[in-house]
This record gives C-alpha cells, structure tokens and sequence, in this order.
C-alpha cells in the first residue's frame, strides 16, 4: 500500500501525541544518554504497541525499522519518554 510517511518528535520526560488520529508506525529513531524508556501507545494512556529500554552506562541511538504495513494504532500514536531519552517517529 503506497502513502505518505510524515515524522514527528517524542520530547524526553513526556507523553507527545505524535499523531492524532488513527496510523501506522513505520519505523522509530531513537536516541539516549542514559538508561531510559520509550512506549508508544495507541491512545494516550492506551494500550502499547511498542517498547524500548535504553541500556545503562551508555549513550547512543539505534533506530529501529518495521516490517509489513506497520504497527497500527487505531485512536492515536501517543509517546512516553523518560528523561535522557528523544526519539523520531515514522508514520503514515
């Protein structure tokens, strides 16, 4: 299926709506400067789609891509990062 892939930021210590209506999350860069922690959720305060614990000791990125159609959040694509954590969310 061909659409449009748009991108949008998570903040670190906060929960950013990256979309606010239903999507599919194809891929997610991100970045940590220390032990930290990603969910994204369909829906803010929903159910997780997707999780991700940042290693201690150590800063970094990894980006992480998403095979098939994506990861499919029907309400919204909502973020929650700890603090020392940013990450770039990939969706159509």
């Amino acid at each position: 299926m061909q659409y449009d892939v748009n991108s949008a930021t998570a903040a670190a210590n906060a929960t950013t709506t990256i979309f606010a209506n239903a999507a599919r999350i194809k891929g997610i860069l991100i970045n940590y400067t220390a032990a930290a922690t990603l969910a994204i959720n369909d829906g803010t305060g929903g159910t997780a789609k997707f999780t991700y614990t940042a290693p201690a000791g150590a800063a970094g990125s990894v980006y992480v891509a998403i095979p098939g159609e994506g990861i499919r959040c029907a309400t919204n694509i909502s973020a929650v990062a700890s603090a020392g954590l940013t990450a770039q969310v990939f969706y159509g």
